[in-house]
């Protein structure tokens, strides 16, 4: 972590960088600590592996809101980080930058945009006691559940639409193949729309929540499709579902990371029942402690939903 200078100005905070930037022994020592755990702590500062998707996804503090706000521009606006500053001496024994991100965030008003921790993936790879085997994700992201995925060695399918999201994966997996021997993983450069996977043992994935956080301009975009979160959910979303549903081997797991959100009100229940209408129940969540009653407890969204065959649960 940055500590800074308690006398710091406003102009002084908004020219400092504000990005993670890591060596490639950080990086090294991140990856065998992801590969190495087998105990997982609750706590949200619990990260193994998570120093890769900070250094190679500078971009991720270029999502925007619906307003067009982002961290990026909230950086450039000195009123905003007067405000931070301000703030922060008031209330803070010293300043880091890692308070002032998420402070950014606050006085900005953004979505609370994260990365997707590694170790969950590893988590719900162990669910299924296989060794081996083949996870999809519809909507690659920032790399989180790859590193998990490779981690736990298996095989890792993706689909990332975005341009340059794609193109820094590409990057991020060129370094672990100086790190593993572990099978090189797929990332197709389209929407998961257009894509029929098949062989799958798990499908894990966090989609976008319709308009919440807008990635890029491209139009390989999903929300560009549809005027509403129903339609988008009808649209695209339970599609997506299904088909996962499909491509999945016998007592497979689809696992969401889903919260309702402004943007998407009820996509957690929506979610949910959409996989018992296919015949899946709710096995478990994974997050930061988080038992099932987070799916009516709004303190801690951020959860993956873990579903199996109802009939494997032994509720048929």
């Amino acid at each position: 972590m940055t500590k800074l200078d308690s006398n710091l100005t406003t102009s002084q905070l908004m020219s400092l960088d504000y990005k993670y930037d890591y060596t490639k022994a950080e990086l090294k020592k991140d990856w065998e600590r992801l590969c190495s755990v087998t105990e997982y702590k609750t706590g949200s500062q619990f990260r193994p592996g998570i120093k890769w998707c900070h250094h190679y996804m500078p971009h991720f503090f270029d999502i925007k809101d619906k307003r067009g706000k982002s961290f990026s521009s909230c950086w450039k606006d000195a009123e905003i980080m007067d405000k931070v500053l301000s703030w922060g001496k008031k209330g803070m024994s010293a300043l880091w930058m890692s308070w002032i991100r998420r402070a950014v965030y606050m006085v900005g008003g953004l979505p609370n945009s994260s990365f997707y921790r590694p170790h969950f993936s590893k988590q719900i790879i162990e669910l299924t006691g296989k060794k081996s085997g083949t996870l999809w994700d519809p909507c690659a992201g920032w790399g989180g559940r790859m590193l998990g995925t490779l981690a736990s060695g298996w095989k890792y399918v993706a689909c990332e639409p975005n341009e340059q999201t794609y193109n820094k994966l590409e990057e991020m997996i060129a370094h672990l193949k100086e790190l593993t021997d572990t099978e090189e993983p797929t990332i197709i450069n389209d929407g998961a729309e257009y894509i029929t996977p098949n062989d799958i043992d798990v499908v894990l994935t966090s989609p976008p929540y319709f308009d919440l956080e807008v990635y890029s301009d491209e139009d390989t975009q999903c929300y560009h499709k549809y005027e509403s979160y129903e339609s988008w959910r009808d649209g695209w979303l339970f599609p997506l579902i299904d088909t996962g549903l499909k491509a999945l081997n016998q007592g497979g797991l689809s696992c969401w990371n889903v919260m309702n959100s402004a943007s998407t009100p009820n996509i957690v229940e929506d979610v949910v029942q959409y996989h018992q209408q296919k015949g899946y129940t709710l096995q478990q969540t994974l997050g930061f402690k988080s038992p099932l009653a987070n799916i009516r407890d709004t303190k801690n969204k951020d959860v993956t939903y873990v579903f199996c065959q109802i009939e494997l649960a032994g509720l048929a």
